[in-house]
């Protein structure tokens, strides 16, 4: 179960940053994520929430890998 939670921990934030760092260079801002601060108004934040996203469902997919290979360990 350890093992389950940090692969899908490890895998959430290697993938996001990855996006994020992607979005960043090479300015695609659907893949940005950035804060813009204002000293009179306090602070304005932008950016995409989709590299997130897509890192959950990559989590969602590890999980479900180690889970199937879990099972075929305990096959054999």
């Amino acid at each position: 179960m350890f093992k389950k939670v940090l692969l899908g921990l490890l895998a959430f934030f290697v993938v996001s940053g990855i996006l994020i760092f992607v979005g960043n260079t090479f300015q695609i801002e659907i893949l940005m994520f950035q804060f813009y601060t204002e000293t009179s108004d306090g602070f304005e934040a932008g950016g995409s929430l989709i590299p997130f996203g897509i890192a959950a469902v990559v989590t969602y997919l590890v999980g479900r890998w180690c889970e199937k290979r879990k099972k075929v360990v305990l096959d054999k």
